[in-house]
């Protein structure tokens, strides 16, 4: 394992965080997915309220995965045994194909420490791998705190329901006649409003899902409340946990329960996971050992702040000669976010949807130095421009779909974001 400096950096863990949309170039991770290796770090048995901030890239790249991956590379360990965690690194987005034939776009920052914000502590933990001075950092932090005021904003679906029933018959249509299993049809809302610079502070801590994400670039803020991990590496170990079956919560504490049975017992929705953990099953395989993919979980029940998911878990051991960002361009897109067959259901999305997804539908994630890598798919995401914002809601359509109780999922994925004062 590399030697990790730690070091305290003197500042309270709430300044930090309403500071955030100050500084540019910077990400935050935060949830149970992305921040469970550092509970032994932070004594956190249960709940982890922790969060990772990236701050002051030293380096940073854009442009096609292959072209990221070349210069990525050349400071990551093929050897992933190097590291247990996110400690310094590159860490960004990789957009949703624009077309179904193009590579993906991607943005990274290479950032030589980060930030670890436990909001139980009156101080911030700074990690790195060389060791690093608290009073630069410090002087990188504004002293004053901008004055947060979330409010609600006013959000317009793309498609109204004979809109989007339209687009659902088309799929329905390829569906028919052989060309797919399952497509995942999804559309946006829009925001007239420039959301770029407000504080993710009150999503993120609205849904603490496992896999939350926040990034500020000089031209587009995302933010995301994702509940599903796409891929990530550990010593060697691959593993996916496609997301698909959902369920709407309750107040009621008797119909959440039997909302949650019903999506446990429900054959539609285990027929749509099944779906995909084969054809993750699939993908995974192209960059495993011989007969190392395994299902390690099939039909979990995972209950969210807005629904209930089935979410499967499949892991492989990591070929030998390969790069962590080998595996993850082999895998991405994420099958759950695109259907099956792959290809074919891509290219239904690329005809039949409103616009190009852009991050939506993306990954953002890092890959450590020491090889450590995780990434999320971005669902339940909102991307803010100066022109406006968008959050994007959809699910995948199979033969039983219906148009109104596909349409309705969609609101029940999306209406709890668009009611969050930002």
């Amino acid at each position: 394992m590399h030697t990790v400096y730690l070091s305290v950096l003197p500042i309270h863990p709430t300044s930090l965080l309403n500071s955030i949309q100050q500084h540019s170039d910077c990400q935050l991770f935060s949830g149970e997915g992305f921040l469970n290796p550092y509970r032994e770090l932070t004594n956190h048995t249960d709940y982890l309220p922790v969060h990772l901030l990236l701050l002051s890239p030293t380096r940073s790249v854009s442009g096609s995965f292959s072209q990221c991956s070349e210069m990525m590379n050349r400071t990551i360990e093929t050897n992933v045994t190097r590291s247990d965690r996110f400690v310094s690194g590159w860490a960004g987005i990789i957009d949703y194909p624009s077309t179904p034939e193009s590579e993906p776009e991607c943005r990274f920052h290479f950032y030589p420490y980060s930030i670890l914000i436990d909001p139980t502590k009156d101080y911030c933990l700074i990690q790195a791998y060389s060791p690093v001075n608290p009073d630069q950092l410090l002087a990188l932090i504004p002293d004053i705190t901008p004055e947060n005021k979330p409010r609600l904003r006013q959000w317009q679906a793309y498609w109204q329901q004979d809109q989007y029933t339209q687009a659902f018959q088309s799929v329905h249509n390829y569906l028919l006649d052989g060309d797919c299993y399952q497509v995942n049809l999804t559309m946006p809302f829009i925001c007239n409003d420039d959301l770029r610079h407000c504080n993710p502070t009150p999503l993120l801590s609205t849904f603490n899902a496992p896999f939350s994400f926040y990034m500020k670039d000089a031209d587009r803020t995302v933010f995301s409340v994702t509940p599903e991990r796409f891929l990530s590496i550990n010593t060697g170990r691959i593993e996916t946990r496609p997301i698909k079956g959902t369920a709407p919560r309750s107040e009621d504490p008797v119909a959440d329960r039997k909302n949650s049975e019903d999506l446990l017992s429900s054959e539609k929705n285990r027929a749509e996971n099944l779906m995909i953990v084969d054809l993750l099953r699939n993908d995974l395989s192209r960059s495993a050992e011989p007969d190392s993919v395994r299902v390690e979980k099939l039909f979990d029940l995972e209950s969210h702040a807005n629904v209930h998911h089935l979410v499967s878990t499949i892991s492989a051991q990591m070929k030998a000669g390969l790069t962590p960002s080998d595996i993850v361009r082999s895998a991405f897109p994420g099958g759950s976010i695109t259907g099956a067959p792959k290809k074919r259901a891509m290219e239904i999305i690329d005809e039949l949807e409103a616009e190009p997804r852009g991050p939506y539908c993306g990954s953002a994630g890092f890959f450590d130095e020491g090889g450590y890598t995780d990434f999320n798919i971005l669902i339940r995401t909102i991307t803010a421009t100066e022109e406006k914002a968008v959050c994007w809601g959809g699910g995948g359509i199979v033969i039983d779909s219906t148009a109104p109780e596909e349409y309705q999922e969609i609101f029940n994925k999306v209406q709890k974001i668009l009611d969050t004062p930002l």
